[in-house]
């Protein structure tokens, strides 16, 4: 397997679009649904996104995410992204933690 070493670097205009729509979202109304029993709530979900428009700081966690050794392959047609840290210590034991395939393979 070839691996190419990887950096997360977001474009400047990928994060600005998504303010933009974040900024411009359409709100709907919200009626009786403080304990969530029709989906997310309202008041919930308008918080969050404040908390992305104002306080969230991508390029900070872009910068800690880049701590770790990322790296791209592809394996039978399907890109992948990983993370390689050797284990360390005198028995150091393979982890893999895998969050899923984004689609069905058949």
């Amino acid at each position: 397997m070839r691996k190419e070493p990887f950096t997360i670097a977001v474009p400047e205009e990928t994060l600005a679009d998504l303010r933009e729509r974040l900024r411009r979202t359409r709100w709907a109304d919200d009626f009786a649904n403080d304990h969530w029993e029709y989906g997310t709530n309202g008041a919930y979900l308008r918080e969050l996104v404040d908390y992305w428009l104002h306080r969230y700081d991508w390029r900070q966690h872009e910068r800690e995410m880049n701590t770790f050794s990322h790296y791209k392959t592809t394996i039978e047609g399907i890109p992948i992204h990983f993370i390689h840290e050797p284990g360390k210590g005198p028995k150091p034991l393979p982890l893999i933690l895998n969050h899923g395939w984004p689609w069905v393979l058949r």
